[in-house]
């Protein structure tokens, strides 16, 4: 009996075979094509596919089979079909080389030896193994194969010639396809019978006819493509099988044909009819081949291609971040448990939502108590749809790990790799929008959920279920409040095929939207059901039997009473049962522990919990007690999955007293495995060790107030171990160190610096601990006792805290970076500052943790995205007052980083964050009650939500308004915000979600100028052009439909607000288009019976633009245009009148909290803080931005000022900020203030003396409406500009009007060089541009630098300066002809809106904070002049890019 051999073609190595002579190089013609084949005893049974690579590798696998060892197996290596060098050797030679299954080098000899005797010889490197049984279907093809080769080399017929090659093409093809397909049995049979008939068939012909000789070429080149196909996409060759089957099948009907065919002799007959049903036939044939061409061709074509994406899919993939779902340790039920529950489940969830006619919704929510097992149905649920490869994503959430802002992101991942075309539309809008994956997730849901899944809904056939468990543990109830809303609201918006199922307790957040969904379907796990002690009997059974085995008890221990008792015992909760088994599991004597059990009539959970971790270990030794009450804190209070050697590190602990000792003696209770996340079995089981009314008397009770803080210190000292400067060691400060949002297709993509470098420099406990040290902090709040500090707080926490913030704060920021949680740093920071100042009084660690939050603030843009540009930017442009600064700026080494040379103010400026978002006019802003957030409605008819620190958008657009949004405002809890618009309705919105509650209130008959909420949130007023404002009941429940409380005035009503502590809101009026002082009316009215109660108030003398009470309701503030007056709101005496500057006009005023300042915004893009009671400036106006300031608002702490203008901006600023004590410059706009009256469209010359027409009319088109027109200094040229961006000149004498293109928006300024020759425009694009008249061409320029309109600009008397003046507030000279030391100012590139200086390859060199802008010195600036100074920066010595890390010596 023979012998098989598996043998591995691995590569050919040590030779380029273009060095040999028997490969010639000819140019262009070179490609390789090699092979390598083998013969056994003289006969071909294996060839590779080919190589296109002179040094090739092949790691192809065939299987052998010979007579005996004394076999010859020749290996060979074919270049075009052509033998360059070969091996002749007996098997057993073969098989002594190898000496067991791994590599070794066969030296093949040269076919012909021409070359020179130093010419290497191939060295072929295999593997070869023994096997066992000889595979038939294999040698028949090698022996098919070999007689078609005889065939055709020997026959003397051209016709059987043609068909003998083709053959060997169709056999060779299909060999090469099935060898590599490596596909199962079936296959190989199915071959061996087409080969033998197609053989028989042809072998037989001695001559034949066009027809069949198409037919038979057309196989074989079916084959031959088949044979081509690179070896990459039969890596996946599953997707192909049905085509291929088909193919082969073809093939084999084919072939019994041609041998039917042949039987007829080919009689004339036959040839003459080419419309008989043989020729029919063989077209049918054809046709039929074709066909599958086409479709293994259109399926390779795809197979390459989705091999080619498949790398940058699976990177956008994971760019969604989603949450680790690992539920290879969650236990399914077990046979016959729960199957009535799971039959009524899966069933709904089969059932199309149109059949179900009882819930037509596609949510079905199981709810039930703690430990009924809703748990263990859900991932049974998912199991079972995951066999019929339906389900779609499982996600169960665990408490304090799980996080409601992963929930859709993970959703849509899981979604995308059940399913190639929701993957698609995924990725298109991950391309579409980069930062989708930090956007809120109402956004996220709209876009990686509802549109995809909309996108691919054709070609979702059947259900996609999709699991989510444990809702009630994903976060807490108001960080879920937006994700619950979500699934209420908006999921079943989704294709009805896409099916959710959903459990959770019971709770009241969840229960209260769940409830009242129609479209839900709800069941309730009830444990009182007979069934429910059914299943548990058998769960009981189960476990009860794995107990006896592995402890060698009786087989009928412990007895059918015993086992009843137990059952009762249960209550109906799985976790009871769960949690006895485990205990009687780890019980060493297992009858005392089952007797402990039963004792008590009515062991509950509490009881079951109690008995286990007393019998678990010694607890009355009290370092035991210690050390299992601290690891048990950990994975009770931890912040995210934690591992035992996270928790050995985050307790100090040594390798002899390692938590693993501990967690092996409360298996009965914990989850664990050497190295694996530590998980306790149940949710309750958390609730009963931190509930002091169930355990507080016990050893293991954990105390959060006591042991949270012990956890924090822990975090701190790993901080203070393993943080260090660069600690992922990126090398090139030109690379992003995370991918920036934006189109720039340069930024790298560091899914690969993310893998190597920072998983194998920042360990799991650094990771953990750089996070949460401050959140385990959190549990002493701003009302605990100070005397229970002393208690709370560790010993050495302050010295740790010191130590992290003076020496390790921008390390711990290069962690925070990495992990893209920068804003974990401002919350960290306040609570440091919170705790310095109010427990432990220290001011400067206060004061440090202070000026800390305003550097991350004010340098998020670089810490979010650079580490190197921490060091590189971040630090040296910080302001030189800034304590961070003080504290860090002696690591920087002044000869390598960038030189600063500025005048501006060393305090930080008092903008904060510039958000920029609406396309149109931002009308309102307002803070929400806690000062985290910022809404706003615009001219663009939106309305939006925002971080109130980062600036970054959390919900939004909100889309319901036609018109303007003239006002917007929170209910008193943050939940609710309501807006009116110039449509003449209100809206209240979900400020989490952005859905509307209720239709819109609709009862003005005019433009809703204001809205408010009362203190109490139960009322909402409303101001109209319509004369009335109308007082409205309003809850979560209206319907819109109410009818409201309106009070009528004589004019229209632009303001109205409510009196802080009783049922009064005031209102002010006036008359927009004829003003009169008679008009413009304060009034109080009691919103009960809409009476008047306090006014009219007289003193305006303009319409009244904004109202507000004083915190303490002792004062209303009133404004119009003209002043901002205070008012007694009990007695309506005038208290003073602050005056609006002249020159501007005033737009929107409020209180601050302590009620002695109010802040103003002004026509005049400032803002000014005044003083209530002396009506003096508080400090300095607030400059920043462009366009009128149209509303303000103060967060509730009196921090921060919030201001939206007609810029399109809203900024943040830092209200108590000290500015700069003098102004540089005086007045706002320096440079002529051309506001463009002029409308020129017949210039004529008149003397200036007289007035007489010296020359004209001239008649040519000038735009409209013309800003600038001026004469050259001879006066023969007149410029001309305006709107359109383009630049005229007229000629009077020749009446030649030329025109300069090049600007992008209006040019408002013009100055012609003294010679004439050239002319300098400034535009609203902020740019300078010089333009040479004789050649209509640029002379110099375009010039950047202004951040705004540019409003003057002209030359000095040599031309070789053009001095410009902006809306900015700044003066620029530029050099026309600069020296090269002036191109050092500002390193050649661009600097971005962003503040990112990128180089001519884009990328970035140096991030420059927006406070310096307005004064930087750009290329080919000799002078810049601005009020709050300039800045120089000089690149002379400014080390960059690889070697960036010189710059800075830790």
């Amino acid at each position: 009996m023979g012998q098989s051999y598996e043998l591995k073609i691995i590569s050919v190595s040590e030779v380029d075979l273009r060095r040999n002579f028997i490969i010639r190089h000819i140019p262009g013609h070179d490609t390789p094509k090699l092979y390598i084949a083998i013969d056994i005893d003289g006969k071909r049974v294996y060839q590779t596919n080919p190589s296109r690579k002179w040094k090739a590798m092949w790691n192809q696998i065939c299987t052998l089979s010979v007579d005996s060892p004394s076999s010859l197996i020749t290996l060979q290596i074919l270049h075009k079909s052509k033998c360059v060098a070969k091996k002749v050797m007996e098997i057993d030679q073969l098989l002594g080389k190898a000496e067991g299954p791994k590599d070794f080098s066969v030296l093949l000899n040269f076919v012909k030896e021409k070359s020179a005797t130093d010419t290497p010889r191939p060295i072929l490197v295999v593997r070869m193994t023994s096997i066992g049984h000889v595979q038939a279907g294999a040698l028949a093809l090698a022996n098919a194969t070999e007689d078609i080769g005889t065939l055709t080399s020997t026959s003397t017929s051209s016709a059987i010639v043609d068909i003998g090659v083709a053959n060997s093409d169709l056999l060779s093809g299909l060999k090469s396809l099935l060898s590599r397909l490596q596909i199962i049995h079936h296959y190989s049979n199915m071959a061996l019978k087409v080969l033998s008939s197609v053989y028989e068939a042809v072998k037989k012909q001695k001559e034949t006819d066009k027809n069949v000789g198409k037919l038979v070429q057309t196989m074989a080149d079916v084959f031959y493509f088949a044979e081509e196909i690179e070896s990459v996409v039969f890596e996946k060759i599953k997707r192909f099988e049905k085509t291929i089957y088909a193919l082969v099948k073809q093939t084999e009907e084919c072939a019994w044909f041609i041998r039917e065919y042949t039987g007829h002799g080919f009689s004339g007959r036959l040839l003459n009819n080419v419309r008989s049903e043989y020729s029919d036939k063989i077209e049918d044939f054809i046709t039929v081949f074709g066909k599958l061409r086409e479709s293994l061709d259109r399926g390779t074509t795809m197979e390459i291609l989705s091999v080619v994406e498949e790398t940058a899919q699976t990177q956008k993939l994971n760019s969604l971040k989603p949450a680790d779902m690992n539920a290879s340790l969650r236990p399914v039920c077990l046979p016959g448990t729960r199957q009535e529950l799971r039959d009524l489940i899966t069933n709904w969830l089969v059932t199309p939502s149109d059949v179900n006619a009882v819930s037509p919704g596609n949510i079905f929510w199981l709810s039930g108590v703690a430990g009924a097992g809703k748990s263990t149905v859900a991932t049974s649920i998912s199991e079972y749809f995951r066999e019929l490869g339906r389900l779609g994503a499982f996600l169960f959430f665990t408490r304090n790990k799980s996080d409601p802002a992963d929930v859709i992101r993970t959703i849509a991942f899981h979604l995308a790799h059940s399913n190639i075309h929701v993957a698609s539309a995924i990725c298109a809008a991950i391309d579409e929008d980069h930062a989708l994956i930090d956007s809120p997730i109402h956004t996220q849901f709209q876009k990686l959920l509802l549109a995809p899944l909309t996108k691919s809904q054709n070609h979702i056939h059947g259900p996609i279920v999709i699991v989510l468990d444990a809702l009630d543990e994903c976060g807490n109830a108001e960080s879920r409040r937006t994700l619950i809303s979500l699934i209420s609201d908006e999921f079943f918006k989704l294709p009805a095929a896409v099916r959710f199922f959903i459990t959770s307790r019971p709770d009241s957040d969840i229960a209260s939207k769940f409830e009242i969904q129609q479209k839900i379907t709800k069941h309730l796990l009830d444990i009182t059901m007979p069934s429910s002690f059914t299943d548990i009997r058998i769960y009981l059974d189960n476990e009860m039997r794995e107990i006896r085995q592995e402890q060698g008890l009786a087989t009928i221990w412990p007895g059918e009473l015993t086992m009843e008792a137990i059952t009762k015992h249960s209550s109906g909760l799985f976790i009871w049962a769960s949690t006895a088994t485990k205990y009687l599991r780890e019980s060493f004597y297992p009858n005392e522990a089952l007797k402990s059990l039963l004792d008590n009539s009515q062991t509950t959970l509490d009881d079951l919990y109690t008995g286990a971790l007393k019998d678990a270990g010694p607890w009355k030794d009290p370092m035991f007690t210690r050390e299992a009450q601290a690891a048990l804190s950990v994975v009770v209070l931890g912040k995210a999955p934690v591992s035992d050697s996270m928790i050995d590190a985050l307790l100090g602990l040594e390798p002899e007293h390692s938590s693993s000792r501990i967690f092996k003696k409360l298996r009965c209770v914990v989850q664990w495995a050497p190295g694996q996340d530590v998980k306790i079995l149940h949710a309750s089981f958390s609730d009963y060790l931190t509930d002091h009314g169930r355990s507080g008397d016990k050893p293991w009770f954990v105390d959060p107030s006591i042991l949270e803080p012990q956890i924090a210190q822990g975090c701190l000292h790993i901080l203070e171990k393993e943080l260090r400067f660069n600690i992922c060691e990126f090398e090139d400060s030109h690379i992003y160190t995370t991918k920036v949002p934006g189109p720039s297709e340069c930024i790298t993509d560091l899914s690969k610096c993310i893998t190597d470098h920072i998983t194998d420099h920042i360990f799991p406990q650094l990771f953990y601990s750089s996070l949460y040290w401050a959140s385990h902090l959190a549990v002493i709040g701003s009302g605990t006792p100070i005397s229970s500090v002393t208690r709370l707080l560790p010993d050495g926490l302050l010295e740790d805290l010191k130590d992290l913030m003076y020496t390790k704060f921008l390390f711990w920021l290069e962690v925070l970076c990495v992990q893209q949680k920068v804003g974990v740093a401002i919350d960290a920071l306040e609570a440091v500052a919170n705790l310095a100042k109010n427990y432990w009084h220290e001011e400067e660690l206060a004061d440090f943790a202070t000026d800390a939050v305003k550097f991350v603030l004010r340098f998020a843009p670089v810490i979010s995205h650079s580490v190197p540009h921490i060091y590189l930017s971040a630090l040296p442009f910080a302001p030189s007052e800034s304590k961070v600064k003080k504290q860090y700026s002696f690591w920087l080494v002044p000869s390598k980083t960038v030189g600063i040379q500025s005048s501006v103010s060393g305090q930080w400026p008092r903008l904060q964050a510039t958000i920029e978002g609406h396309s149109d006019w931002v009308w309102s802003v307002a803070f929400s009650p806690d000062g985290n957030h910022i809404a706003s409605g615009s001219a663009d008819r939106t309305l939006r939500v925002w971080d109130a620190r980062t600036g970054d958008l959390l919900v939004g657009p909100f889309n319901g308004h036609n018109d303007i949004v003239r006002h917007v405002a929170f209910s008193c809890d943050g939940k609710n915000i309501v807006s009116g618009s110039d449509d003449g309705t209100m809206c209240v919105w979900d400020a989490q979600t952005g859905k509307t509650i209720g239709i819109p209130l609709i009862r003005h008959t005019d433009k809703v100028t204001s809205v408010c909420f009362s203190p109490n949130a139960r009322q909402i007023a409303s101001a109209s052009l319509d004369k009335t404002i109308h007082i409205w009941d309003w809850d979560e429940h209206s319907e819109g439909n109410t009818m409201p409380l309106v009070i009528k005035h004589a004019a229209s009503v632009c303001a109205v607000a409510f009196a802080p502590d009783r049922g009064h809101v005031v209102s002010g009026s006036g008359s927009i288009v004829s003003p009169s002082s008679d008009g413009n009316l304060v009034q109080v009215w009691d919103t009960q019976t809409g009476k008047l109660v306090t006014g009219p108030l007289k003193g305006h003398t303009q319409y009244i633009r904004s109202v507000a009470f004083s915190p303490n309701g002792k004062h209303i503030l009133s404004l119009s245009h003209e002043a901002a007056r205070i008012w007694d709101a009990c007695t309506g005496t005038e208290i003073i009148t602050i005056p609006t500057p002249i020159g501007t006009n005033a737009y929107s005023a409020a209180f601050t909290p302590n009620g002695k300042q109010i802040v103003v915004g002004y026509s005049d893009t400032l803002l000014r803080i005044w003083d209530v009671q002396t009506g003096a400036l508080v400090s300095a106006p607030i400059d920043g931005h462009s366009g009128a300031v149209l509303s303000v608002s103060v967060s509730p702490d009196g921090m921060r000022i919030a201001s939206g203008s007609n810029d399109k901006t809203i900024r943040v600023w830092d209200a108590y900020q000290e500015l700069s004590a003098a102004l540089k410059v005086d007045t706002q706009y320096i440079g002529a203030n051309d506001q463009g009256t002029a409308q020129m469209y017949h210039p004529r010359v008149s003397d200036a003396q007289t007035g007489a027409l010296v020359e004209g009319p001239f008649k040519f088109q000038v735009p409209d409406p013309t800003y600038r027109v001026i004469f050259s200094p001879d006066g023969q040229l007149i410029g001309a500009s305006g709107k359109d961006s383009v630049v005229r000149f007229f000629n009077l004498r020749s009446s030649d009007l030329r025109q300069l293109e090049g600007h992008t928006e209006a040019v408002r300024a013009l100055g012609f060089s003294q010679d004439g020759k050239w002319i300098v425009s400034g535009s609203d694009d902020t740019t300078v541009r010089v333009w040479d008249l004789e050649t209509r061409s640029l002379a110099a320029g375009p010039f950047e630098g202004h951040q705004h309109i540019v409003y003057s600009v002209d030359f000095s008397p040599d031309r070789r300066r053009v001095v410009s003046g902006s809306y900015d507030s700044s003066i620029r000279v530029f050099e026309t002809t600069p020296d090269d030391i002036l191109k050092n100012a500002l390193r050649a590139g661009s600097l971005g809106k962003d503040g990112w200086l990128l180089n001519s390859m884009a990328q970035p060199i140096l991030w420059v904070p927006p406070w310096l802008h307005r004064g930087l010195y750009f290329p080919q600036n000799s002078v810049v002049i601005h009020k709050d100074g300039t800045t120089k920066l000089d690149f002379t010595h400014f080390v960059e890019g690889t070697a960036w890390k010189e710059c800075v010596d830790v």
